[in-house]
């Protein structure tokens, strides 16, 4: 029950960098980018541990 509210939630990456931070009701949080995305992709949280939020390319997710 880490901060389930934030799966699913999308953002746009500013940058190529496979790592990051992005803020979400006022709280800073690191991501790492489990494919290939780039700057300007909107990526999806698929995962969240308590030290990163994973994130893919929205187009990659799955749903089943």
């Amino acid at each position: 029950m880490l901060d389930d509210r934030l799966l699913g939630q999308t953002f746009q990456l500013t940058t190529s960098d496979l790592q990051g931070v992005i803020e979400f009701y006022g709280i800073w949080y690191h991501y790492l980018v489990e494919d290939t995305a780039t700057a300007g992709d909107t990526v999806i949280i698929v995962r969240v541990t308590p030290l990163l939020l994973y994130v893919r390319k929205q187009e990659t997710n799955l749903e089943y």
